[in-house]
């Protein structure tokens, strides 16, 4: 993980996401990686609740993969360009891909029914300031679900598999690694997002993804205060 926040946020996040393709995860060779990641997707749409009527917000949408599985009017937010070069491909103008900053998201208060944004708090400079954002965007009687990787457990899980001889050790290529801990300027808890959230918003559901015992990830949806 980098000792300090970078300088130039835009090019570092640009040059991890070359790096490492955080879409891996989609089409891992390993079918324990790629299992887990389609419960948490599913987990993620569920979530969300959706309905065709619905104005949706997927920040940090990366290639577009949880923002094609979703109906109503869609719209997704990255910084990277080359994600969201991906992301338009893949929606076929079924949604508005934008560039930006989700610390300064270009939309008035309160224009969405639902936000989403998955799997990438840890990758932020101030996560505080995107929560901010995704409470200001929401409707008041909107939702707001939010991913996050438990990493305790996923590096017990990766210990686990060493240990076993399942392969829990990183590869020598980098994009098809497990875990991408380079790409992560936080670490995330249950009890770090929830210190964030409260005052902006309710918890109204958690989902623990694989399983309720091994929590590899959170799933969190919120409504505003």
């Amino acid at each position: 993980m980098p000792e300090a926040l970078p300088e130039n946020f835009r090019d570092w996040n640009e040059q991890m996401v070359l790096r490492y393709d955080p879409e891996i995860f989609h089409h891992h060779p390993r079918s324990m990686v790629r299992w887990v990641e389609g419960k948490r997707v599913r987990a993620v749409l569920k979530s969300v609740a959706a309905r065709p009527e619905h104005r949706i917000l997927d920040v940090g949408c990366g290639a577009g993969n949880i923002l094609a599985q979703l109906p109503g009017n869609r719209t997704g937010v990255d910084i990277s360009d080359f994600m969201v070069k991906r992301a338009t491909e893949l929606l076929r103008g079924q949604a508005q891909i934008i560039n930006a900053d989700a610390e300064e998201l270009p939309f008035g208060a309160s224009e969405f029914d639902r936000v989403v944004a998955s799997s990438m708090l840890s990758h932020v400079l101030h996560p505080e300031k995107v929560i901010s954002e995704l409470r200001r965007v929401v409707k008041p009687d909107g939702r707001v679900v939010i991913s996050i990787a438990h990493e305790d457990q996923i590096e017990k899980g990766l210990r686990w598999a060493r240990a076993l001889g399942l392969g829990g050790e990183q590869s020598g290529d980098v994009k098809n690694q497990p875990y991408h801990v380079d790409y992560h300027l936080h670490r995330f808890s249950i009890k770090r997002l929830r210190g964030l959230t409260e005052k902006s918003f309710v918890e109204v559901a958690l989902r623990k993804v694989p399983t309720f015992l091994f929590p590899a990830h959170y799933i969190v949806t919120l409504k505003p205060r």
